[in-house]
C-alpha cells in the first residue's frame, strides 16, 4: 500500500468517520505522538493532574467514592500523586458488581459512553461503562504502535479470533469504519484443516502482511502452516493479544514467518493497554497508573489499574485479576512511562499454596513441554491440593512419564502438597474462543 493511501485513510477518512460516529481516536493518536517526546517528569505531572481531576469527579458525583472518602476522612486534595492512591481501598469485580449504581456518576448523561461486559471466564461477568476518551485512547494506541512496527494504516490484516473480536450485525457507519481499517476477520474457534487452507488462500490472495489475534489461535494456525511446509514468508509482523503469549508460541510463529511477534497486553474494563516494543518490554498507556500488590517476587504480583480517563464508570485501584512484573523506574529505557517487564497471566494462573509455595501456569508449561502431552490445565482444588488435567498423546505417553511429571511438580509445590492427575480426551475452547491452557509443539 502506498504512503499516499495511508495518509488519505489516516488523516481524511478516519477523522471524517469519527466525526460521524462521535469517537475520538484520531485526537488521542495525535496526543500520544506528542506525549512520546515528553520527559518522564512531564508524564508524571500530566497523570497527577488527571488523577486529581478524576478524584474531584468521583467525590462530587459518585455515592460510592464519596462514602469511602468521607469514611476515611479524605478530601480530593489529599490524593494528588500515585503514592496517595494507597489511601483508597482496592476495588474488585465483585465490589463493582455489588455497587454498580453507586459507582455510576450522577452526571452520566453528560458523557458519551458504551456499555461493556467482562468475559466471565473465571466467574460471573461484570458490566461496566466505557467513555469515548478511554475507547479513543485504546484504539489510538493500537494505531500508534502498529505503525512503529512498519504497518501502514489501512493495509489489509488478518484478525484471528472469535466473535468477541468482531462486531455482531455492524451498523453502516461501523462497516465503513472497518473498511477504512481493512480488517479481514477469520474466526478460529474451531480451526479445522479446511479452514486453515481457506485462510492461507485469503492471505495470499489479498497479499496480507500482518496477522492480529488471540495468541493460541495464531499458534494453532501457524503450526498447520509449519507442519505442512507452507511458505507464508510474506507475513512481516504478528500482533498477539488477549491471551498469555508463551515462549513456545512465540518461537514457532517467529521461526515460521521469519518475523517478529509483538504482543499486546490489555484489559478493556480496566482501560489498560500495553504494547511490547522489545522482548518482555511492554509500554503501559499514559492513561493508566499501575500498581503491584500481593508480591510473589520483587516488583511482581497482582496488578492494580487506575484509568484516569473513564469518568462514566470510574475504577480506582481496580484489581481485575492479572499478575505482572513492573519495571522499577531506574530500569526503564527510552520510554517515559511505566513498563511491564513480564505478563504472568491471570491471577487464577498464579497459585499460592498454604505451605508458602507460589507458582505460575507459565512455569508449569516449561515442565510439561518435555513430555508427550498435547494440552493441560492446572488448578488449585483444595488446601495444599492441586489437580493437573492432561490431554495426552496416547501413542507415546507412558507411566514413566507420569511418574516424572509428579516428581518435577512436587519440586515446585512441595512434598507436603497433594497432587491429583486426571486425563481427558480433548480440551474444548471456551465460549469466547480463548484457550485457557498451554499447547505443546508435539501435539
Amino acid at each position: 500500500m502506498s504512503r499516499i493511501s495511508e495518509i488519505f485513510r489516516l488523516h481524511l477518512l478516519l477523522p471524517l468517520a469519527e466525526t460521524i460516529k462521535g469517537t475520538n481516536s484520531y485526537h488521542w493518536r495525535r496526543r500520544i505522538e506528542k506525549m512520546a517526546s515528553w520527559s518522564p517528569e512531564q508524564i508524571q505531572m500530566w497523570q497527577e493532574d488527571g488523577l486529581h481531576a478524576l478524584i474531584e469527579h468521583v467525590y462530587n458525583h459518585t455515592k460510592y467514592y464519596r462514602h469511602i472518602m468521607d469514611e476515611r476522612g479524605l478530601k480530593p486534595e489529599d490524593i494528588r500523586t500515585a503514592a496517595d492512591l494507597q489511601k483508597l481501598p482496592i476495588i474488585t469485580k465483585q465490589i463493582a458488581r455489588e455497587h454498580f449504581d453507586e459507582i455510576v456518576p450522577d452526571n452520566l448523561s453528560s458523557f458519551r459512553y458504551r456499555k461493556g461486559k467482562t468475559g466471565g471466564t473465571t466467574g460471573e461477568p461484570m458490566f461496566y461503562y466505557c467513555d469515548e476518551d478511554t475507547w479513543g485512547y485504546v484504539s489510538a494506541a493500537k494505531v500508534y504502535y502498529w505503525r512503529t512496527y512498519g504497518y501502514q494504516y489501512g493495509e489489509p490484516f488478518a484478525a484471528m479470533g472469535s466473535a468477541s473480536l468482531f462486531a455482531k450485525k455492524p451498523s453502516l457507519v461501523r462497516r465503513i469504519y472497518d473498511k477504512i481499517r481493512n480488517e479481514i476477520p477469520m474466526n478460529t474457534v474451531n480451526l479445522t484443516d479446511e479452514l486453515c487452507e481457506k485462510y492461507i488462500s485469503i492471505i495470499r490472495e489479498k497479499k496480507i502482511r500482518y496477522i492480529y489475534g488471540y495468541a493460541a489461535s495464531i499458534y494453532i494456525f501457524t503450526r498447520y502452516v509449519a507442519t505442512h511446509g507452507i511458505d507464508l514468508k510474506q507475513i512481516e509482523g504478528v500482533f498477539t493479544t488477549s491471551e498469555n503469549l508463551t515462549d513456545e508460541y512465540r518461537r514457532l510463529i517467529e521461526e515460521t514467518y521469519e518475523c517478529k511477534v509483538r504482543d499486546c497486553y490489555g484489559a478493556r474494563d480496566a482501560g489498560i493497554t500495553a504494547y511490547e516494543t522489545d522482548y518482555h518490554h511492554y509500554e503501559v498507556g499514559y492513561n493508566v497508573i499501575a500498581e503491584i500488590i500481593n508480591p510473589i517476587e520483587l516488583n511482581t504480583g497482582t496488578l492494580l489499574s487506575t484509568n484516569l480517563l473513564n469518568y462514566t464508570f470510574p475504577l480506582i485501584r481496580y484489581q481485575f485479576g492479572d499478575e505482572v512484573e513492573l519495571a522499577p523506574a531506574e530500569e526503564r529505557t527510552a520510554y517515559n512511562g511505566q513498563v511491564i517487564k513480564r505478563v504472568i497471566g491471570r491471577t487464577s494462573d498464579v497459585m499460592r499454596l498454604e505451605n508458602g509455595h507460589n507458582m505460575s501456569a507459565t512455569g508449569f508449561s516449561m515442565i510439561m513441554k518435555h513430555f508427550d502431552v498435547k494440552a493441560f490445565s492446572f488448578n488449585k482444588t483444595g488446601v495444599n491440593e492441586v489437580t493437573l488435567t492432561i490431554e495426552r498423546d496416547t501413542a507415546k505417553y507412558t507411566e514413566a512419564q507420569e511418574a516424572e511429571i509428579k516428581r518435577a511438580i512436587h519440586l515446585y509445590i512441595g512434598e507436603d502438597a497433594k497432587l491429583n492427575i486426571e486425563y481427558l480426551d480433548h480440551f474444548e475452547p471456551l465460549k469466547n474462543g480463548k484457550r485457557r491452557y498451554f499447547m505443546n509443539d508435539n501435539s
